[in-house]
């Protein structure tokens, strides 16, 4: 609750100290993102993308959308196959950042992601008899650190080091909120002229 609260306080300073400034600005990205984590012990692929509307070239309000690329498996196995079950992960939702000196050919961002997701397990070999599995909604909070490089006028290339935080989940299948939540590291390629 009291990271909802603080949250919420820091997006109300930033838009707060944004629209005092004289005159406005606005521009807009979308991005690609590549990011590196562990999830439930194993080296994992998150691809994704997002977008952001760039206020007074320090503040951005925008959106993304997030899934597990990689072949991760679990320990439960499935009666009838025998298999592993894989799992599939996927989130997206709100994101807020605010640019430090973005003037500057290297400057860095913070920035927070709040998002829904799923959570999914299937049987990777479907040719075979099967049990049939559901998936389960829980929520990610992602606070974030990058390092931008204003590499071409149109292309902008963030270092991202997020930590990612999940709520509103239920152990299943053996797997527990602490084999989601963890560290992550990445690279943006944030399109757009700002």
């Amino acid at each position: 609750m009291k990271i909802k609260i603080c949250s919420v306080a820091l997006l109300l300073l930033l838009i707060t100290s944004g629209s005092s400034a004289q005159g406005f600005e606005s521009s807009a990205f979308g991005a690609p993102v590549i990011r590196y984590t562990s999830l439930i012990g194993q080296n994992s692929i998150i691809l994704g993308g997002k977008f952001g509307w760039i206020i007074n070239k320090s503040i951005v309000l925008g959106g993304g959308f997030y899934g597990l690329a990689s072949e991760v498996r679990t320990n439960y196995k499935d009666a009838l196959s025998g298999q592993s079950l894989a799992l599939g992960f996927n989130f997206g939702g709100l994101e807020f950042e605010y640019i430090f000196l973005p003037g500057s050919a290297v400057h860095g961002s913070i920035g927070m992601l709040f998002a829904g997701g799923g959570l999914y397990f299937s049987v990777p070999d479907k040719s075979v008899p099967h049990n049939s599995y559901f998936s389960q909604d829980l929520l990610v909070w992602e606070p974030s650190l990058n390092i931008e490089f204003n590499t071409l006028s149109w292309l902008h290339t963030d270092l991202n080091f997020s930590y990612r935080i999940i709520s509103s989940f239920r152990e299943n299948y053996g797997i527990a909120k602490k084999d989601l939540t963890g560290p992550s590291v990445g690279i943006i390629f944030k399109l757009g002229a700002y």
